[in-house]
């Protein structure tokens, strides 16, 4: 089986890609990962099945429709290169691999190719909306992360999907050791932590929970926002200066309680969840939201967006806090009730650990086995949901 995504950085679907392969290949299978690697980049964690990286060099003030196609046309011209025919199942975790693997499909060179579609974004530009809609229209057969989007798909492309949800990874269940010591380790001690993960980008809300979180400041004055991640395909560069346009507005006492982390490698991020009083994700949208269910599996409350995707797997004031995302002030209010409500805060981590542990990355492998199996049995054709 061969697992193609876009990226090595700590992206939801690298996550997703390097996981699953690791379960498959765990469950008897042979598996290898495809990325393109910028600037000579390895994955943001060691891993446990064979990958082939593809050289891919930034090139300064590339316009970013030519830099998305000049991905496409890297990532076909070393696949040229490789022995496809060694693998009997090809799968696309984005849209950049699906229209690589489209390619070689129309060369002759794979059979057939499935993708996992985690989310669609709202592209304005000819040239990507073609792209995101040769992704989901063109592979044999597709994979959702969650109902929302199945119906999402059938409804924009009356393409049906199978969903196979995610899992959580069981190192997010273990302790990682003195968290005193950790929170001294990043200077937080006699703080309440607030954390997202993310980065600064649109669908994640960023500005929205800023002005949240300056509301918060105002309740609980130790507190500090930890803004993680960011490494992203796209160019967000506009909605980052209203990010910081924003926060330069608001009064020094609040600037001063944000800290952009940005990119962490594994263990730092591991850590991060660990010493966290409240993960707090506002989001617009999302594919599934797997970072809330590694928090959950570390045992930290989690405040959320009420968005359908979200409500698939969290209950309002049972395991998570839900509010509407374009209400600042609710999810304020919220972040509050998750770090002053102690009773609160300790039936949202019972809960939580509680769902987390029923989303597993083999019981996904095995759900991914029988659809490749139908797809071998099946041949080229696209395949109807299960």
């Amino acid at each position: 089986m061969a697992l193609y995504t876009y990226s090595t950085k700590p992206r939801g679907g690298v996550v997703h890609t390097l996981a699953l392969a690791e379960a498959l290949e765990n469950a008897g299978n042979e598996v290898a990962i495809y990325s393109l690697s910028q600037n000579g980049s390895s994955f943001f964690r060691p891993v446990k099945t064979a990958v082939k990286l593809i050289p891919f060099s930034s090139r300064s003030e590339e316009e970013f429709e030519s830099r998305i196609l000049r991905y496409i046309d890297t990532y076909v011209a070393a696949l040229e290169e490789e022995q496809l025919n060694a693998f009997d199942i090809h799968h696309a975790q984005d849209c950049i691999s699906a229209n690589s693997l489209f390619q070689l499909r129309e060369k002759g060179l794979i059979p057939f190719f499935c993708r996992t579609v985690h989310h669609l974004d709202d592209f304005m530009s000819p040239v990507l909306v073609q792209c995101q809609n040769r992704s989901v229209t063109e592979p044999d057969a597709l994979i959702t992360v969650s109902r929302y989007w199945q119906d999402r798909l059938e409804s924009i492309y009356e393409r049906t999907s199978q969903v196979i949800y995610n899992g959580v990874e069981q190192r997010f269940f273990q302790e990682t050791g003195n968290r005193t010591l950790i929170r001294d380790q990043y200077k937080l001690r006699g703080k309440t932590v607030f954390l997202t993960i993310g980065g600064i980008e649109p669908r994640k809300n960023t500005v929205g929970l800023l002005r949240a979180y300056a509301r918060v400041k105002e309740v609980v004055p130790e507190s500090v926002l930890l803004i993680v991640g960011g490494d992203t395909l796209f160019d967000y560069q506009h909605y980052r200066k209203s990010f910081f346009e924003e926060l330069s507005r608001l009064p020094s006492y609040v600037q001063e309680g944000v800290r952009i982390v940005g990119s962490v490698d594994n263990q730092t991020l591991c850590n991060l969840y660990h010493i966290a009083d409240c993960f707090v994700q506002p989001s617009i949208k999302e594919g599934w939201g797997l970072a809330i269910l590694e928090a959950m599996a570390v045992g930290v409350p989690v405040v959320a967006s009420d968005i359908p995707v979200f409500q698939e797997y969290l209950v309002d004031s049972l395991n998570a806090l839900l509010a509407n995302p374009e209400n600042d002030e609710a999810v304020a209010r919220r972040m509050i009730r998750a770090v002053k409500e102690k009773e609160l805060a300790e039936m949202l981590v019972l809960n939580g650990k509680a769902t987390a542990r029923q989303y597993t990355w083999m019981a996904a492998a095995k759900e991914h086995m029988k659809l490749y199996r139908r797809m071998m049995n099946r041949g080229y054709a696209a395949l109807p949901s299960s």
